[in-house]
Protein backbone atom coordinates (compact mmCIF):
# COMPACT_ATOMS: atom_id res chain seq x y z
CA UNK A 1 0.00 0.00 0.00
CA UNK A 2 1.43 3.31 -1.03
CA UNK A 3 1.42 5.89 1.72
CA UNK A 4 0.35 9.42 0.69
CA UNK A 5 1.53 12.46 2.55
CA UNK A 6 1.63 16.23 2.01
CA UNK A 7 4.21 18.69 3.19
CA UNK A 8 4.35 22.47 3.21
CA UNK A 9 6.03 23.97 0.14
CA UNK A 10 9.38 25.67 0.52
CA UNK A 11 9.80 29.35 -0.34
CA UNK A 12 11.54 28.44 -3.62
CA UNK A 13 8.70 26.10 -4.58
CA UNK A 14 6.08 28.76 -3.85
CA UNK A 15 7.58 31.06 -6.48
CA UNK A 16 6.36 28.84 -9.33
CA UNK A 17 3.32 27.38 -7.56
CA UNK A 18 -0.15 27.87 -9.04
CA UNK A 19 -3.22 26.68 -7.17
CA UNK A 20 -5.42 24.60 -9.50
CA UNK A 21 -7.64 23.13 -6.79
CA UNK A 22 -11.45 23.18 -6.99
CA UNK A 23 -11.71 25.80 -4.25
CA UNK A 24 -9.45 28.39 -5.84
CA UNK A 25 -10.77 31.82 -4.86
CA UNK A 26 -11.42 34.54 -7.39
CA UNK A 27 -8.46 36.82 -7.92
CA UNK A 28 -8.94 40.58 -7.34
CA UNK A 29 -9.15 41.37 -11.07
CA UNK A 30 -11.96 38.86 -11.60
CA UNK A 31 -13.87 40.40 -8.69
CA UNK A 32 -13.26 43.90 -10.08
CA UNK A 33 -14.43 42.99 -13.58
CA UNK A 34 -17.60 41.43 -12.19
CA UNK A 35 -18.42 44.60 -10.25
CA UNK A 36 -17.52 46.75 -13.25
CA UNK A 37 -19.96 44.84 -15.46
CA UNK A 38 -22.78 45.27 -12.93
CA UNK A 39 -22.11 49.00 -12.58
CA UNK A 40 -22.07 49.59 -16.34
CA UNK A 41 -25.41 47.82 -16.69
CA UNK A 42 -26.84 49.91 -13.86
CA UNK A 43 -25.83 53.29 -15.33
CA UNK A 44 -26.86 52.28 -18.86
CA UNK A 45 -30.42 51.73 -17.62
CA UNK A 46 -30.33 55.25 -16.18
CA UNK A 47 -28.95 56.62 -19.48
CA UNK A 48 -25.90 58.05 -17.74
CA UNK A 49 -22.38 58.20 -19.19
CA UNK A 50 -19.78 55.88 -17.64
CA UNK A 51 -16.05 55.96 -18.44
CA UNK A 52 -14.78 52.40 -18.27
CA UNK A 53 -11.17 53.24 -19.22
CA UNK A 54 -10.63 55.39 -16.12
CA UNK A 55 -11.93 52.58 -13.88
CA UNK A 56 -9.63 50.04 -15.56
CA UNK A 57 -6.62 52.33 -15.21
CA UNK A 58 -7.33 52.93 -11.52
CA UNK A 59 -7.51 49.19 -10.90
CA UNK A 60 -4.27 48.53 -12.83
CA UNK A 61 -2.45 51.17 -10.77
CA UNK A 62 -3.76 49.63 -7.54
CA UNK A 63 -2.89 46.07 -8.61
CA UNK A 64 0.67 46.94 -9.65
CA UNK A 65 1.28 48.63 -6.33
CA UNK A 66 -0.07 45.67 -4.35
CA UNK A 67 2.09 43.25 -6.37
CA UNK A 68 5.18 45.32 -5.54
CA UNK A 69 4.32 45.22 -1.83
CA UNK A 70 3.83 41.44 -1.90
CA UNK A 71 7.14 40.92 -3.74
CA UNK A 72 8.94 43.14 -1.26
CA UNK A 73 7.41 41.27 1.66
CA UNK A 74 7.73 37.64 0.48
CA UNK A 75 10.11 37.59 -2.44
CA UNK A 76 7.22 36.33 -4.55
CA UNK A 77 3.59 37.33 -5.18
CA UNK A 78 1.23 35.86 -2.63
CA UNK A 79 -2.35 36.17 -3.98
CA UNK A 80 -3.71 36.45 -0.44
CA UNK A 81 -1.81 39.72 -0.02
CA UNK A 82 -3.79 41.40 -2.83
CA UNK A 83 -7.18 42.36 -1.44
CA UNK A 84 -10.15 43.41 -3.64
CA UNK A 85 -9.99 47.10 -4.45
CA UNK A 86 -12.42 49.43 -2.69
CA UNK A 87 -13.59 51.73 -5.42
CA UNK A 88 -15.96 54.68 -5.70
CA UNK A 89 -17.90 53.73 -8.82
CA UNK A 90 -19.95 56.93 -8.90
CA UNK A 91 -16.95 59.06 -9.88
CA UNK A 92 -16.85 57.44 -13.33
CA UNK A 93 -20.27 58.88 -14.15
CA UNK A 94 -20.12 62.03 -12.00
CA UNK A 95 -20.75 65.50 -13.50
CA UNK A 96 -17.66 66.60 -11.53
CA UNK A 97 -15.52 64.57 -13.95
CA UNK A 98 -17.64 64.51 -17.10
CA UNK A 99 -18.75 67.26 -19.48
CA UNK A 100 -21.34 67.19 -22.26
CA UNK A 101 -19.42 68.05 -25.44
CA UNK A 102 -22.09 67.90 -28.14
CA UNK A 103 -25.41 66.44 -29.24
CA UNK A 104 -25.65 64.91 -32.70
CA UNK A 105 -28.59 63.60 -34.70
CA UNK A 106 -28.03 60.73 -37.12
CA UNK A 107 -30.61 59.15 -39.42
CA UNK A 108 -31.47 55.58 -38.43
CA UNK A 109 -32.10 53.67 -41.66
CA UNK A 110 -33.59 50.62 -39.94
CA UNK A 111 -36.18 52.67 -38.05
CA UNK A 112 -36.81 55.09 -40.92
CA UNK A 113 -37.83 52.35 -43.36
CA UNK A 114 -40.72 51.45 -41.04
CA UNK A 115 -42.25 54.94 -41.35
CA UNK A 116 -43.16 57.41 -44.11
CA UNK A 117 -40.65 59.91 -42.65
CA UNK A 118 -36.96 59.92 -41.76
CA UNK A 119 -36.06 59.29 -38.12
CA UNK A 120 -33.02 61.00 -36.62
CA UNK A 121 -31.76 59.65 -33.29
CA UNK A 122 -29.95 61.92 -30.85
CA UNK A 123 -26.59 60.90 -29.41
CA UNK A 124 -25.16 62.72 -26.40
CA UNK A 125 -21.35 62.83 -26.47
CA UNK A 126 -19.30 63.32 -23.31
CA UNK A 127 -15.67 63.81 -22.28
CA UNK A 128 -14.05 62.48 -19.10
CA UNK A 129 -11.68 64.96 -17.47
CA UNK A 130 -8.01 64.15 -17.96
CA UNK A 131 -8.56 61.89 -20.97
CA UNK A 132 -8.40 62.89 -24.62
CA UNK A 133 -8.13 66.26 -26.33
CA UNK A 134 -10.20 69.26 -25.30
CA UNK A 135 -13.48 69.50 -27.19
CA UNK A 136 -13.47 65.84 -28.27
CA UNK A 137 -15.75 63.20 -26.77
CA UNK A 138 -14.64 59.78 -25.52
CA UNK A 139 -18.01 58.23 -24.63
CA UNK A 140 -21.61 58.59 -25.70
CA UNK A 141 -25.20 57.80 -24.74
CA UNK A 142 -27.94 57.29 -27.36
CA UNK A 143 -31.55 58.18 -26.77
CA UNK A 144 -34.30 55.55 -27.01
CA UNK A 145 -35.58 55.18 -30.58
CA UNK A 146 -39.23 55.73 -29.68
CA UNK A 147 -38.53 59.35 -28.71
CA UNK A 148 -36.86 60.00 -32.05
CA UNK A 149 -39.91 58.52 -33.80
CA UNK A 150 -42.28 60.75 -31.82
CA UNK A 151 -40.21 63.81 -32.72
CA UNK A 152 -40.17 62.90 -36.42
CA UNK A 153 -43.90 62.14 -36.43
CA UNK A 154 -44.68 65.45 -34.73
CA UNK A 155 -42.88 67.31 -37.52
CA UNK A 156 -44.37 65.14 -40.27
CA UNK A 157 -47.98 65.40 -39.03
CA UNK A 158 -47.65 68.94 -37.64
CA UNK A 159 -48.54 67.70 -34.14
CA UNK A 160 -46.01 69.22 -31.72
CA UNK A 161 -47.86 67.76 -28.75
CA UNK A 162 -46.42 64.35 -29.67
CA UNK A 163 -42.89 65.37 -28.68
CA UNK A 164 -41.58 63.99 -25.38
CA UNK A 165 -38.16 64.43 -23.82
CA UNK A 166 -36.14 61.22 -23.53
CA UNK A 167 -34.42 60.08 -20.35
CA UNK A 168 -31.05 60.40 -22.10
CA UNK A 169 -31.75 64.06 -22.86
CA UNK A 170 -32.91 64.78 -19.31
CA UNK A 171 -29.76 63.20 -17.86
CA UNK A 172 -27.52 65.11 -20.26
CA UNK A 173 -28.50 68.41 -18.65
CA UNK A 174 -26.55 67.42 -15.52
CA UNK A 175 -23.33 67.55 -17.53
CA UNK A 176 -23.66 71.01 -19.08
CA UNK A 177 -20.97 73.48 -17.96
CA UNK A 178 -20.12 77.17 -18.32
CA UNK A 179 -22.51 79.63 -19.96
CA UNK A 180 -24.65 76.80 -21.26
CA UNK A 181 -25.09 75.61 -17.67
CA UNK A 182 -26.32 79.05 -16.55
CA UNK A 183 -28.82 79.12 -19.41
CA UNK A 184 -29.97 75.62 -18.50
CA UNK A 185 -30.51 76.64 -14.85
CA UNK A 186 -32.79 79.46 -16.04
CA UNK A 187 -34.68 76.94 -18.18
CA UNK A 188 -35.11 74.64 -15.18
CA UNK A 189 -37.02 77.38 -13.32
CA UNK A 190 -39.99 77.03 -15.67
CA UNK A 191 -42.68 74.43 -15.12
CA UNK A 192 -43.09 71.29 -17.19
CA UNK A 193 -46.23 72.75 -18.80
CA UNK A 194 -44.30 75.88 -19.82
CA UNK A 195 -41.50 73.77 -21.23
CA UNK A 196 -43.99 71.72 -23.28
CA UNK A 197 -45.61 74.93 -24.52
CA UNK A 198 -42.25 76.34 -25.60
CA UNK A 199 -41.39 73.19 -27.48
CA UNK A 200 -44.82 73.19 -29.13
CA UNK A 201 -44.38 76.83 -30.22
CA UNK A 202 -40.93 76.03 -31.59
CA UNK A 203 -42.29 73.18 -33.70
CA UNK A 204 -45.25 75.27 -34.86
CA UNK A 205 -42.83 78.00 -35.94
CA UNK A 206 -40.78 75.45 -37.85
CA UNK A 207 -43.85 74.09 -39.61
CA UNK A 208 -45.11 77.59 -40.50
CA UNK A 209 -41.71 78.52 -41.91
CA UNK A 210 -41.71 75.42 -44.10
CA UNK A 211 -45.27 76.15 -45.27
CA UNK A 212 -44.40 79.76 -46.09
CA UNK A 213 -41.33 78.72 -48.02
CA UNK A 214 -43.42 76.23 -50.01
CA UNK A 215 -46.05 78.87 -50.82
CA UNK A 216 -43.38 81.27 -52.05
CA UNK A 217 -41.82 78.56 -54.18
CA UNK A 218 -45.23 77.63 -55.68
CA UNK A 219 -46.07 81.28 -56.36
CA UNK A 220 -42.75 81.82 -58.06
CA UNK A 221 -43.30 78.77 -60.25
CA UNK A 222 -46.70 80.13 -61.41
CA UNK A 223 -45.34 83.56 -62.46
CA UNK A 224 -45.29 84.08 -66.27
CA UNK A 225 -41.90 84.07 -67.85
CA UNK A 226 -40.88 87.69 -68.48
CA UNK A 227 -39.40 88.75 -71.79
CA UNK A 228 -35.97 90.33 -71.82
CA UNK A 229 -35.81 94.13 -72.10
CA UNK A 230 -33.51 95.84 -74.57
CA UNK A 231 -31.72 99.19 -74.26
CA UNK A 232 -32.77 102.07 -76.49
CA UNK A 233 -31.37 101.90 -79.98
CA UNK A 234 -31.42 98.12 -80.10
CA UNK A 235 -34.31 96.57 -81.93
CA UNK A 236 -36.07 93.62 -80.36
CA UNK A 237 -35.60 90.60 -82.62
CA UNK A 238 -38.68 89.53 -84.53
CA UNK A 239 -40.04 86.07 -83.87
CA UNK A 240 -41.32 84.34 -87.00
CA UNK A 241 -44.71 82.65 -86.54
CA UNK A 242 -44.91 78.96 -87.08
CA UNK A 243 -46.31 77.78 -90.42
CA UNK A 244 -45.49 78.03 -94.12
CA UNK A 245 -43.53 81.06 -95.16
CA UNK A 246 -44.68 83.14 -98.14
CA UNK A 247 -42.61 82.92 -101.27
Amino acid sequence: MVQEFFRKQTEDEKRDFTDIGPHKRKDPKAVFLGELSKKRLEVSKKKLPFFKKAAMNDFDDYYKEEVKKSMRKNGYVDPTDIKPIKINWDKYSSPDNIELVEVTEVRDPQVSKKHPFDVFVKTFRYKYEGYGQEGFSNMSVMEEAQFAVRRARADYENKPELVKESLAEKQSKKYIRGESKEEEEVEQDITEEEADEREANRLIGTCLSKAKAKEEADAKAEEPTSFPTFPKGIEKPKVKPKGKSKK
